[in-house]
């Protein structure tokens, strides 16, 4: 039977997840896809991936054209949009599952990367306890649902969200394993969403450079410190002197 210090170490990950599966029950709760409000466009979620599996069905990767878009003619959509989740979506699709189910799946699994990176991010500053709650606000950031439950077609700018907090945990780790995990969040988010690159690039490029000038500014005040008994030592010989 498992100790209570077990059931301490899991509880946090077990709230944030918990939450995160209730976040994301509307996903299923339909007979189809999310009915989006004020405007949305979740029907460009099937277009989308419908096209992009013709294309990987045609072995065209990366694709460029939606060959049925704009009423036949075609249209060079995968050419200025970003489209990561949408890959991955088109693959589920082309091995074999619905369509529908594939893009459900992939809002799903969107909604804990986020939780999930936000909570590694956290654990940088956090207790286990105060990296749940981080990851529970952040995947229930009103703008967060609103890229799923409101704007409906955003797939590629909620899955950004899983990206920026990878970034900063890798900028902020600062070993190999930081190294690589930030190159590979830099990587998926501008596979993932081109405007959301451009909007973080000056907030992590400002990141990177406190965190650059951190070992230097620690190793100036640790010199000072250092300095500081020398000096003390060296004021009764001056006045014995005297």
């Amino acid at each position: 039977m498992p100790s209570t210090s077990t059931y301490r170490r899991i509880a946090p990950h077990v709230a944030w997840l918990l939450v995160c599966a209730i976040a994301a029950a509307p996903i299923w709760l339909g007979p189809g896809i999310i009915h989006t409000r004020a405007g949305g466009d979740s029907p460009f979620l099937l277009q989308r991936t419908f096209e992009l599996a013709e294309n990987i069905r045609a072995g065209i990767v990366p694709a460029r054209w939606m060959p049925n878009a704009n009423f036949g003619l075609g249209y060079p959509f995968f050419n200025f949009y970003a489209s990561l989740p949408y890959y991955f979506a088109a693959l589920l699709h082309v091995l074999g599952l619905d369509l529908i189910f594939s893009i459900q799946f992939i809002q799903a699994l969107g909604m804990v990367a986020g939780g999930a990176t936000m909570y590694l991010l956290a654990r940088q500053f956090l207790s286990p306890h105060g990296a749940a709650l981080a990851a529970i606000a952040y995947t229930l950031a009103p703008f967060h649902l609103a890229n799923l439950y409101v704007r409906g077609d955003s797939l590629s700018e909620f899955w950004a969200f899983a990206c920026f907090p990878l970034i900063l945990w890798g900028v902020l780790r600062g070993s190999k394993r930081g190294w690589g995990a930030m190159t590979l969040g830099l990587a998926a988010l501008a596979c993932t969403h081109n405007v959301s690159t451009l909007l973080f690039a000056p907030f992590f490029s400002i990141v990177g450079v406190f965190k650059s000038q951190a070992p230097r500014a620690r190793s100036q005040e640790s010199r000072a410190k250092s300095q500081e008994p020398r000096v003390k030592i060296q004021e009764p010989r001056a006045k014995n002197q005297d």
